[in-house]
């Protein structure tokens, strides 16, 4: 629904979703520009402000407030989606490079992955592509020269993904050219990284079942470590980014990653 429709400033709680959605995605915001926003009074605004900040999702300041941090991998999809949107056209368009017609693909779940997912939809190549991502799924299957297929099991909220047992035993049934996986976090030393178990369980399978694994992987992933590592640099061939840092080349130079960018 438009943010600024009656039924908003009716509904306290689809009003609360559109607030939080609007602090991810600036960060801080104020009160007169989330009235605006939503066409709700100021005294309102302050009200849902007040309530959420009781649920610990966001902090007071004066005039407004400004989002709790959070870990990149934790945000929503669609609050991941309208981050570095630029910088995630460039990797996916990089990466085309390494896929030819005729490849099996193993696909993961990730903002990233959904930008390499929509340059697909339009590309003039027949592939057979295996993913864990409901929404890349969604966006392949307009692709009448792309074969997809859906990997079962628990469905992630924040992420759109499937994982556990089901989705990792079907992975075992194909052999794939290329793994193409975004990670949460990506290092010289510890190679990917993930912030959830079932996440970092799908890469690792997929990694394993493919000929060549690439990493997706935007320059922030390169700031911070996750949770847990998944798939060891030694497992990953190529590293596709918008920009490498000099250090992170130079560490890569003595092993056998290479160095994919725009």
């Amino acid at each position: 629904m438009p943010p600024d429709s009656p039924t908003l400033r009716r509904n306290p709680i689809a009003r609360r979703r559109v607030l939080k959605r609007e602090l991810a995605v600036r960060g801080a915001v104020s009160v007169a520009e989330l009235s605006e926003v939503l066409g709700a009074s100021p005294v309102t605004i302050r009200r849902d402000l007040e309530a959420l900040a009781r649920e610990g999702v966001l902090e007071r300041g004066y005039g407004g407030a400004t989002m709790r941090a959070a870990r990149p991998a934790e945000e929503a999809l669609a609050v991941r989606e309208q981050k570095n949107v630029e910088e995630k056209r460039l990797v996916a368009e990089a990466a085309l490079r390494l896929i030819e017609p005729g490849n099996t693909l193993f696909l993961n779940d990730g903002s990233t992955v959904t930008a390499l997912a929509r340059a697909l939809a339009v590309a003039d190549m027949e592939l057979f592509i295996v993913t864990s991502a409901v929404n890349v799924a969604h966006v392949l299957v307009e692709n009448p020269r792309i074969t997809v297929c859906l990997l079962g099991g628990f469905v992630r909220r924040t992420s759109l993904a499937t994982g556990g047992m089901l989705a990792e035993s079907m992975i075992d049934q194909f052999n794939a050219d290329l793994a193409l996986l975004s990670c949460d976090s990506f290092g010289a030393e510890e190679g990917m990284g993930f912030t959830h178990p079932e996440d970092a369980a799908i890469a690792r399978r997929m990694a394993a079942r493919a000929r060549r694994c690439a990493a997706l992987a935007i320059a922030p992933k390169f700031a911070w470590t996750a949770r847990m590592n998944a798939v060891p640099i030694g497992d990953v061939d190529v590293l596709v980014s918008d920009r490498v840092p000099a250090g992170l080349a130079a560490a890569l130079a003595g092993t056998s990653v290479e160095i994919v960018e725009p």
